[in-house]
């Protein structure tokens, strides 16, 4: 027997003790599937999210090697030094950032796409409660994240925080505020490094169905569209909070933009703040029950599907409607406007769905178009073509590290992950037989 030999047979071996011990794991009941075949991105939402949300933990690693929480003075600091001193820190901060953004928007999406595809029906409506739950505590995670920065945005986003919380009870506001800033930041790096990952794994190991559909161009995507977003609209670093001067006034992030709009109103905090996103959040977790339908097309819904799109877009227009008339200080929203708007979107969105209905139902003969399969000598050039392209990347991600241009840097990662993702979506779907 050769060395050659001597070695395959080791390399069996080691692959048999291998897979011995990983059935004995947990993990191992759980089945993988990964389509060799075209597979559409709706359907992969909430793998694209879970993605998203292991990408934050991996780089929030390394960002926790530096990051000091407390004094608040320092935390600002030891951002600045990440970002400006650490080899890829602005990438990694750039990364984390979007990351968690991503996880905030695609479970936005993921959750639109079960709710109009009415998929938490059966026994998937524990999955459905079980993401409402985590879409909250991604939308806490996310911003624990970028108020630890303790610039002035960060610093107005944490005074709006505590008067929500003053609403519910002072207890709760001292829970997250504490005795000052610095008892504040530590307070928030605790919630985001601890207990809210540790509640949304947990609650993932729940929510994630048995068979689990992996679509490898979709995964390298979200790599390619993280250090794409990177170089394009990197973390922002933003002026240090002073509090001996009064800073402008700054929005929230986009995903509170929507409360942020109705706190405008001047209402009462603790209807618009507290009440109703509770009730919200209550209705959206009865779905599956409040559904009492039969049929699963949207069609055939007309109640549900018009109360789901119109708030949809209701929730669309506060958002866009935070970014407006935003100055020192923000000026203030008229609450007949939001409802005006409201009873408007939902008129508009039943006329939309009558209109739609009307159209589909003249046309049921009419078939999908099929997707057109790629043949083997022009996927043969289409990827000698992104080989060649992938070379120049390398060379010009080489040449921005030398330089130190990182932000030319993370656009050449994302364009070469970016490339890896469409050409195995070239050969799946060249492979494919008509």
């Amino acid at each position: 027997m050769s060395r050659f030999d001597k070695l395959v047979g080791a390399l069996e071996a080691f692959y048999r003790w291998i897979d011995d011990r990983y059935k004995a794991t947990a993990i191992a009941g759980v089945r993988f599937s990964f389509p060799g075949n075209f597979s559409y991105f709706l359907s992969n939402l909430g793998m694209a999210t879970v993605i998203c949300f292991l990408v934050t933990i991996v780089t929030g690693i390394p960002l926790m090697m530096y990051y000091r929480p407390t004094p608040w003075n320092v935390a600002y600091d030891s951002i600045e030094f990440i970002t400006n001193k650490v080899v890829f820190g602005a990438l990694l901060r750039g990364v984390h950032y979007h990351a968690s953004n991503g996880m905030v928007a695609l479970s936005v999406l993921h959750a639109a796409y079960v709710f109009f595809k009415r998929l938490y029906k059966g026994r998937f409506d524990f999955l459905w409660v079980t993401g409402v739950v985590l879409a909250v505590l991604t939308v806490f995670a996310a911003f624990t994240g970028y108020v630890l920065i303790f610039n002035d945005r960060a610093v107005e986003a944490q005074n709006i925080m505590l008067g929500i919380t003053e609403a519910i009870h002072p207890a709760l506001k001292f829970l997250m505020a504490g005795t000052g800033l610095s008892d504040r930041a530590l307070r928030l790096y605790a919630f985001h490094i601890g207990l809210l990952p540790l509640l949304i794994g947990a609650l993932l190991s729940v929510h994630l169905p048995r068979a689990l559909r992996i679509s490898v161009p979709t995964i390298v995507g979200i790599f390619a569209l993280l250090f794409i977003a990177t170089s394009v609209y990197p973390a922002e670093l933003g002026p240090k909070y002073n509090p001996a001067v009064t800073p402008e006034f700054m929005p929230p992030e986009w995903y509170f933009l929507w409360i942020f709009t109705l706190l405008r109103t001047w209402a009462p905090v603790i209807y618009i703040g507290v009440l109703l996103p509770l009730a919200m959040l209550v209705i959206a977790a009865f779905v599956p029950w409040l559904d009492v339908g039969r049929k699963p097309k949207l069609t055939d819904r007309p109640v549900t599907s018009i109360i789901g799109i119109s708030g949809f877009a209701f929730w669309i227009y506060l958002t866009f409607r935070g970014t407006m008339g935003v100055g020192p200080p923000a000026l203030q929203v008229p609450l007949l406007e939001v409802l005006g708007a409201y009873v408007i979107i939902l008129i508009g969105s039943g006329i939309a769905f009558r209109l739609y209905t009307t159209v589909t139902a003249r046309k049921p003969g009419i078939k999908r178009p099929t997707i057109g399969y790629l043949k083997g000598n022009i996927a043969t050039v289409l990827l000698l073509v992104i080989v060649c392209v992938q070379v120049a990347l390398v060379w010009s991600f080489s040449s921005a590290y030398i330089i130190g241009n990182n932000r030319m840097a993370s656009l050449n990662i994302g364009l070469i992950l970016l490339g890896l993702g469409v050409s195995q979506h070239i050969y799946s779907v060249a492979s494919r037989k008509s």
